[in-house]
């Protein structure tokens, strides 16, 4: 039988893993961490399917949803290859490091608390186990950079599209002989926002695809114009600045950092908000802006119109990156105006909820929500208006101002989702993935309204397609 399993991102947006069954062939698309919910660290302490069964991983990019399980996959007896963009290595070794040290943090935690039992209280995996992870990757290049196909196997071949998602992701397109014909796959991934800076627009595969599997992660909303959005924002921080407010920014590390670094420095070059101190206070994403200005051939030609060959958007002259504890806790006594760039981007933990606790009950100071909430996190309860937060173990008022900016997301809206599908010379079928239920659920009504000859489906996690049919 030749199938398609979901075990992660599918009912729901993280943990993804999407088995390939291609008769004695296993291929798992990306292998990612659940995020959101107190109780889905059970859910990361093991796999769904023997990790030395997997031939080989294709990893559409580097989030931790996508990636952040490959250390306890190899650890555990993975012994393939894990093709992925050279971008998406360099930063995926980053991403991992980082999270190997907060699973070692975590443990010790545990330990000294004894909290759980005494198997849950070990890290499942340390830094050391990085490097022997990044050890398994493959590098494959975009198709805009080398038109062939990649052979992963005697019989199954490989193609990368620019995602347009974060710095180095990928569309995947996977062909294979299947009944007698050549079947091709897409995996979308994560894909990106149509017009945004930084990154080029997503790419279309130029094949026929069989079936595409496609993120819905806004698959029920229409971003608002980027020059609309660009307008607030500049309004806002105005505002802010001449009340001399502190800006409480909650950004990933990779993507949403180096976007919104980007934007303010447009808008401070444009003479559209005033100049004043921005600190990036994220190791992370320090190290990540770092990989970067080491692949800038990944960036649009619009970000070279706009700041040339030198530094490039991610340095000026009012800008800061921080790396030590010390000058994260000293940003907490400044005085505004000032904006913190901090992570996690969710608000669940890191040098952001520090800031917050200090700045989140002033009615002069702002928190910009850039993208998407998981259910279950402080973001998505300050975003629904929450009154009152608990913030590492103490409750504060929410006084703060609170901005959405969703045209800052790095994902595709509904309308853009369906153009992407559209822009592919022939779709047969579309399973709908990474998506909350009723996201999904709304974009497969909405592409069944205006493609009635797709086959549209929303799988859940466990749920297997049959190929043969």
């Amino acid at each position: 039988m030749n199938t398609i399993t979901f075990y992660g991102a599918a009912g729901g947006v993280t943990g993804s893993k999407h088995l390939l069954e291609i008769g004695d062939e296993r291929i798992l698309l990306d292998c990612g961490t659940f995020q959101g919910l107190p109780d889905i660290r059970e859910r990361n302490r093991s796999l769904p399917f023997p990790p030395e069964s997997i031939d080989h991983v294709v990893l559409s990019h580097a989030h931790q949803d996508h990636c952040g399980m490959l250390p306890l996959l190899v650890k555990r007896g993975f012994t393939g290859s894990i093709f992925a963009t050279p971008a998406t290595r360099d930063v995926t070794a980053r991403m991992l490091t980082d999270s190997a040290g907060i699973e070692v943090q975590d443990a010790e935690y545990r330990q000294r608390h004894h909290i759980g039992p005494p198997d849950d209280r070990q890290p499942q995996f340390t830094p050391e186990d990085i490097p022997p992870t990044i050890d398994h990757f493959v590098d494959v290049p975009y198709v805009r950079e080398s038109k062939d196909w990649h052979s992963i196997s005697d019989t199954m071949k490989l193609k990368f599209y620019d995602a347009g998602h974060i710095l180095g992701s990928a569309v995947t397109v996977l062909e294979f002989p299947l009944n007698g014909k050549q079947f091709r796959l897409a995996y979308t991934g994560d894909l990106g926002s149509s017009d945004m800076p930084l990154l080029p627009d997503p790419e279309p595969p130029l094949e026929p695809i069989d079936l595409l599997l496609m993120e819905s992660t806004y698959g029920s909303r229409v971003h608002e114009g980027l020059d609309k959005a660009l307008d607030r924002l500049a309004q806002a921080i105005t505002d802010i600045c001449n009340r001399g407010g502190k800006m409480i920014v909650p950004a990933f590390s990779l993507g949403r950092t180096q976007m919104f670094v980007y934007v303010v420095h447009k808008l401070t070059d444009e003479g559209r908000i005033p100049r004043f101190p921005i600190f990036v206070d994220s190791p992370l994403a320090t190290d990540i802006t770092d990989v970067h200005r080491a692949h800038k051939g990944n960036y649009d030609t619009e970000t070279v119109d706009d700041f040339g060959e030198g530094h490039g958007p991610l340095s000026f002259r009012n800008l800061s990156y921080t790396r030590s504890v010390e000058e994260s806790k000293r940003l907490n006594d400044m005085q505004g105006p000032l904006m913190i760039i901090s992570a996690s981007g969710m608000m669940t933990a890191g040098r952001v909820v520090h800031h917050l606790r200090h700045s989140i009950s002033n009615p002069a100071n702002a928190v910009f929500i850039t993208g998407y909430q998981a259910e279950g996190t402080l973001g998505r309860r300050i975003l629904e208006g929450a009154k009152r937060v608990e913030l590492y173990g103490d409750w504060f008022d929410v006084k703060a101002q609170t901005f959405l900016f969703n045209e800052f997301s790095a994902h595709a809206d509904s309308v853009q989702l369906q153009q992407y599908a559209e822009a592919i010379p022939s779709v047969k079928q579309i399973a709908l993935v990474h998506g909350e239920p009723h996201q999904a659920d709304d974009f497969k009504a909405q592409l069944e309204k205006a493609h009635p000859e797709w086959k549209v489906v929303r799988p859940s996690e466990g749920d297997v397609i049959d190929l043969d049919q």
